[in-house]
């Protein structure tokens, strides 16, 4: 089926679906166990008072020759996640907007993002979206490359801006969007660099109160990978 939606929180790019199996357990057992450990940090799920009530972030996962395999949209609540919540991307199309996947369900809306980072920097394997609004509201004094705040969530746009900060700060693993309210995007060449770049900041943070001076070590960014 091929589907066009254009409101704020489901997939806005056009997308060729078909139903199809469940992947393998060992194939997205990695990226069940970091849904759970970043379930648990608050960086994703959902809120009903947050994003009216919609489940936010997504975590994906680049498969050796057959695309990467995404979060469906609106599973990042699922306390323990199966691999029903995991769909499969085969193909996309930044600049035209359009991408074609398998699987259980949807992918999440945020795919196209995913997609571009991966097509910006062939090292990366792993793309975490995760919305943290106590590092995003950091993000300047964080030194994080940020994207620009006019730019909208799930569009051919963001997904072009994502891969350009990629390509002008390959040696950052963190970037915020900056258009995306307490969004934030991990990047990394194996699961546990890519999600503990993410838990590893938000416990300096924490536990520097958060204060309006840059958290750096000898003039390096701490979200360096």
């Amino acid at each position: 089926m091929t589907t066009e939606p254009a409101a704020e929180g489901v997939i806005k790019f056009r997308l060729d679906f078909s139903v199809g199996a469940p992947l393998d357990d060992a194939i997205t057992a990695d990226l069940r166990r970091w849904h759970r450990r970043l379930r648990g940090a608050g960086l994703i799920g959902r809120d009903p008072n947050r994003y009216g009530g919609l489940a936010y972030g997504n975590l994906s996962h680049r498969l050796p020759d057959a695309g990467f395999i995404v979060s469906a949209s609106q599973t990042a609540d699922v306390a323990d996640p199966t691999p029903a919540q995991f769909t499969q991307v085969h193909a996309w199309d930044c600049q035209d907007n359009r991408l074609r996947a398998t699987g259980p369900a949807p992918p999440s809306s945020e795919s196209l993002s995913h997609a571009a980072l991966y097509d910006a920097d062939a090292d990366i394997a792993w793309v975490f979206h995760v919305h943290s609004p106590l590092l995003w509201q950091q993000r300047h004094a964080l030194r994080l490359p940020t994207s620009d705040p006019d730019i909208a969530y799930g569009t051919p746009a963001m997904a072009q801006a994502l891969a350009a900060l990629r390509r002008t700060h390959p040696d950052h693993s963190l970037y915020a969007m900056g258009g995306h309210a307490d969004g934030l995007i991990s990047v990394g060449r194996d699961a546990d660099a890519t999600g503990m770049a993410l838990l590893g900041m938000l416990e300096r943070v924490a536990d520097s109160g958060a204060g309006d001076e840059p958290l750096h070590r000898g003039g390096t960014p701490v979200d360096r990978a």
